[in-house]
């Protein structure tokens, strides 16, 4: 039998065959090394996206370093431990929590956390007052009072005419015993303080008067007081003297009528006395340079940016005269700002010894439920780029107030805190600094 034909067919079969398996198997390979590419892909992208999340994440940080870290407060470690913190108080504390009173404090603390020592938070009672003392006006009994160190005694130095206080018959040197009942010896200047401001009604003050050796009580109420932050007279020789103790917004206004006054009595030169004043408001001492100097520079302002900022005084003065600023280690903030235009203007000579030395600016930001916060924003330097912070401004000519320039305890030199009711200081007759500015002018 011939199966020639047979096997001539099967060949042809598996000729026909192979072009089929070798494009499968060809198929298979080109399916292998597209899933190969494909992984490639995906691993190249995971490796990419690891590099820029790690990227992002050291830009975060980084921001967070440089920005002062602000966004711990937001951050879920944080979150986590105040829930952490109620439910220990929650759980564990024995008294009642007063709500309010714990959120004050927490907003504080964020303030003491910015190791800025003017930061503050202000709860909304807190900043109608502050508001109210840099209008130059408050609530209060119109006393200025002090605290000796030692022994935590808290004494009278101030008296303003017409007040509650004075109506009353509190006396500069009396020392507070007790307010409504509440023992004072021993307490917090700024607790008393407190509980004065807290009185609704009329209540009671018990003193001791030291140069009579009397226990005296009076019934008083609290009733608007204007804060005298300003004083004038006319010295002998045309010199006019301006004492100014605060540059709150009345302030210019006050001025404007001192030196109207003592220029229609002749004025030919004036002295403005700047010591213990802490400063202010910075629109304020603008306004009273603008009132002594020729156009120009008055004070520039920079933020954390570099972003500047220049106050400048325009062609219209009401004082054109010799000028001699009168300053000392007490003098703060819008005080040194002054001092430093008069000085860097060659419009006067600054008297007395190098002032405190605060060259920032704060600003007070409202909060939505009436609170506010408040924090150093800017730093300013005089006409000629004086830096003031830590530095303070250095007298033309140096002299020591008497007794050293001295101040009762309690006296406070820091700038742009408004404590009407709080801490003040006492000049004494011997006043070689007014001695020497007098002596100056007349020749």
């Amino acid at each position: 039998m011939n199966r020639l034909p047979e096997d001539e067919t099967e060949c042809e079969k598996r000729k026909e065959e192979e072009p089929e398996r070798e494009a499968a198997g060809n198929f298979g390979a080109g399916f292998v090394a597209g899933m190969l590419a494909a992984l490639l892909m995906v691993l190249l992208f995971l490796t990419g996206w690891n590099i820029a999340r790690r990227h992002v994440a050291g830009q975060r940080q980084a921001r967070q370093e440089s920005e002062g870290g602000a966004e711990i407060l937001t951050d879920p470690a944080t979150l986590h431990k105040l829930d952490e913190v109620q439910s220990l108080i929650e759980g564990n504390y024995l008294e009642e929590v007063d709500s309010e009173l714990l959120s004050a404090y927490m907003f504080k603390g964020i303030a003491a956390g910015l190791d800025d020592v003017y930061a503050s938070y202000y709860t909304k009672e807190e900043l109608e007052s502050v508001l109210d003392s840099s209008r130059g006006t408050y609530t209060g009994i119109g006393v200025v009072l002090s605290q000796n160190a030692q022994t935590k005694e808290i004494a009278v130095d101030e008296v303003y005419p017409g007040t509650p206080a004075d109506l009353a018959g509190i006396r500069e040197g009396d020392v507070l015993q007790s307010v409504d009942g509440t023992y004072v010896p021993g307490m917090e200047l700024n607790d008393l303080v407190a509980i004065i401001k807290d009185r609704e009604d009329s209540f009671y003050i018990e003193v001791y008067r030291p140069e009579s050796g009397e226990e005296l009580i009076f019934t008083i109420e609290l009733g608007a007081v204007e804060i005298p932050v300003l004083t004038y007279e006319m010295k002998e020789d045309g010199i006019g003297y301006i004492r100014l103790t605060e540059f709150t917004e009345s302030a210019v206004e006050k001025f404007q009528e001192a030196a109207g006054a003592l220029q229609e009595q002749g004025m030919r030169a004036l002295i403005v006395d700047l010591r213990d004043n802490p400063g202010g408001l910075l629109t304020s001492v603008c306004g009273i340079l603008d009132e002594v100097l020729p156009e120009g520079l008055l004070v520039y302002t920079e933020d954390k940016d570099g972003n500047r900022e220049e106050y400048s005084s325009d062609r219209v003065r009401t004082v054109d005269c010799e000028i001699a600023v009168l300053v000392n280690g007490d003098s703060a903030s819008a005080s040194e700002i002054f001092a430093g235009a008069i000085q860097d203007r060659e419009a006067g000579l600054v008297i007395g010894t190098t002032t405190y030395g605060k060259g920032v600016v704060q600003k007070t930001f409202p909060l939505d439920d009436g609170s506010a916060f408040k924090m150093t924003v800017e730093t300013y330097y005089t006409p000629l780029g004086q830096d003031i912070d830590g530095n303070g401004i250095t007298p033309d000519i140096i002299v020591e107030d008497a007794e050293g320039g001295e101040t009762k305890e309690g006296a406070s030199a820091e700038a742009d805190e408004e404590d009407p009711d709080g801490t003040g200081s006492e000049r004494v007759e011997n006043d070689p600094v007014l001695e020497r500015a007098l002596e100056e002018l007349r020749n």
